[in-house]
């Protein structure tokens, strides 16, 4: 008898727990956030746009980051069919025309003057994507999609400028980032609103350079919270979860098979 009476016990501590953990949805990575960002460097004197591997990185990631596709990552690099790198490796991504200049005609030297130093300054262009990251991992897959809704803050240190975008949602191969255009050389801080019933899987306040003629791309992580993965039930109930069904049948299936056993025991002379 006690021995039948311990198996059900350990049979509906199973069945219980089992329930909790598939009812649960899976929560973002501890520790600390991070997203991925990248910036488009301008090319170099002989018109080559490198990039510089990072810790993390394969060449999958750096085609989510850059666009250019593995296969033409391998050709420029020879990289070899495994497409092999390592941190701190310079990779060409593309190469551009150097600018060149055509000399007619005598050259006049100009009579030298007094030297004034002359700064530069420009402006560059600035993308932010928000991805509802399922898996929690940080970085966003193929088939994750841009989440909609996120409010995006970029502000310069030195307050000359200061902007509001709304994100965009959708197939990435459908629809445009959230870019800023013009925007001075400098440092900004980025602060990201994710929708309501989202976690942050990814920092939401970031600090970065941006210089004259580069394009910086910049990711937000999201994934649904518990009340989005489980909604309320309906009040008459029509919401319940097949799971929690289940999970009935099988406790009142123990409980009979419990009754029968027990009736069966006491009828034995």
């Amino acid at each position: 008898m006690k021995k039948m009476l311990s198996a059900l016990i350990i049979l509906v501590s199973l069945v219980l727990v089992g329930g909790a953990i598939l009812l649960t949805p899976q929560p973002a990575r501890a520790g600390s956030l991070s997203q991925a960002s990248y910036q488009t460097p301008t090319p170099n004197v002989d018109g080559q746009i490198i990039y510089t591997v990072q810790d993390g990185d394969s060449c999958t990631r750096i085609f989510l980051l850059t666009g250019v596709d593995i296969d033409q990552l391998i050709v420029l690099n020879d990289l070899g069919s495994e497409c092999s790198i390592y941190p701190g490796q310079q990779l060409v991504i593309a190469t551009v025309a150097p600018a060149t200049a055509t000399l007619e005609g005598p050259q006049v030297s100009p009579t030298p003057g007094p030297l004034t130093a002359t700064p530069f300054s420009g402006s560059g262009e600035l993308c932010v994507v928000l991805f509802e990251d399922l898996d929690g991992n940080q970085m966003r897959a193929e088939t994750e999609f841009y989440l909609a809704g996120g409010v995006i803050s970029v502000n310069n240190r030195v307050g000359t400028f200061s902007e509001t975008m709304e994100t965009v949602g959708g197939d990435p191969d459908l629809v445009e980032q959230t870019c800023f255009q013009e925007v001075p050389e400098g440092e900004y801080n980025l602060s990201m609103g994710i929708p309501e019933g989202y976690i942050a899987t990814t920092n939401l306040n970031l600090t970065l350079e941006v210089s004259a003629g580069d394009t910086v791309v910049v990711d937000f992580g999201a994934q649904p919270g518990s009340e989005m993965v489980n909604p309320p039930e309906p009040e008459d109930g029509s919401g319940r979860s097949p799971l929690l069904l289940i999970v009935g049948v099988l406790l009142l299936g123990g409980a009979g098979a419990f009754t029968f056993f027990f009736i069966r025991s006491r009828a034995k002379p």
